[in-house]
């Protein structure tokens, strides 16, 4: 029998998020086509025996799973990297920064966020074109929708709002990321300026790929926003990437094709759990989130000195 293509698709995961990652998995091999070997890579700061266990039970005869401990990478520049972080992200952010150089066998990859899920088969994202640029990426309509975040890109970040791209939906070229000593360039601009960010990961690779990207369809990355002019018809993966999410709120934009999506997940309950202990600490801490967010948007762009754009001449 001939051996199957492999496509290499990576995770950043951590044991909080497990429930989230089990029903991105169950979706993805849901709708994947059988032509196909789908390895996925789980990078991680530890995962306990209990969790990885559950994970690799969805594993089929075309999907595996492998678990990448970071740890001892990250420890080298974990100062750098958890600088500016806030308290709702961790250094798990940057660990896609790494791919290229850590799995020098693959030329190419697909990374995504965990708080999502695939409606259409993910073989085809991964043979789209990307024309020999380093990413293909999804513009990121939750900055270009809200005026705060377009200016932030724009004005801040350097890159215009309806070219900055979502970071948790990737085709990467790992051969020309190595050919173009990206991590490199990453942690020089890391240890040298250490830029205050809104989203450090998304930003810095927004910045190192401006010139060198392909923008795909808002149908792989269609995030739970109103869009009057999106086809629907087109739809191939949803990403929960806001504050507001279907686990946690039953006002949130295609929560009931989550929640379609998660009942045959083997992680149901869990998530039936994670819905009801939402509280009103949990809700206060969400909202001061959202505050600060916005407010560090509108401090960058208008005060901060050290951006993006005014160092790097954008």
């Amino acid at each position: 029998m001939m051996k199957k293509h492999e496509i290499p698709i990576f995770f950043a995961c951590d044991d909080n998020y497990i429930p989230f990652l089990g029903t991105a998995l169950h979706t993805l091999i849901k709708n994947a086509s059988s032509e196909y070997h789908y390895k996925i890579i789980v990078l991680s700061g530890g995962i306990n025996a209990h969790n990885q266990k559950r994970i690799k039970a969805l594993e089929t005869d075309n999907m595996d799973v492998t678990f990448y401990d970071m740890n001892a990478l990250i420890a080298k520049y974990h100062q750098n990297l958890s600088y500016r972080l806030r308290d709702y992200y961790s250094v798990a952010i940057y660990y896609r920064m790494f791919i290229p150089t850590l799995f020098k066998e693959y030329d190419k990859a697909i990374y995504l966020d965990a708080d999502l899920i695939l409606v259409g088969d993910i073989s085809e994202l991964y043979n789209t074109d990307i024309e020999g640029k380093l990413v293909g990426a999804i513009n990121d309509r939750l900055v270009l929708d809200v005026p705060e975040f377009a200016a932030y890109a724009t004005n801040a970040v350097g890159v215009a709002a309806h070219e900055y791209f979502n970071s948790g939906v990737l085709v990467m070229n790992l051969k020309k990321f190595r050919e173009d000593d990206i991590e490199s360039k990453f942690l020089h601009l890391l240890e040298t300026y250490n830029f205050d960010s809104v989203c450090p990961d998304q930003d810095y690779l927004n910045v190192l790929c401006r010139n060198d990207k392909v923008l795909l369809p808002i149908g792989w990355n269609k995030m739970p926003l109103p869009d009057p002019e999106f086809n629907y018809d087109t739809l191939k993966l949803l990403h929960y990437n806001s504050f507001e999410k279907p686990w946690h709120h039953d006002r949130v934009l295609y929560s009931k094709e989550f929640w379609e999506a998660a009942l045959t997940s083997p992680f149901y309950e869990d998530l039936l759990r994670i819905k009801k202990s939402v509280d009103a600490a949990h809700l206060a801490k969400e909202e001061k989130g959202v505050q600060g967010l916005f407010a560090k948007a509108i401090y960058i762009t208008h005060e901060e000195e050290v951006t993006f754009k005014k160092i790097l001449a954008l």
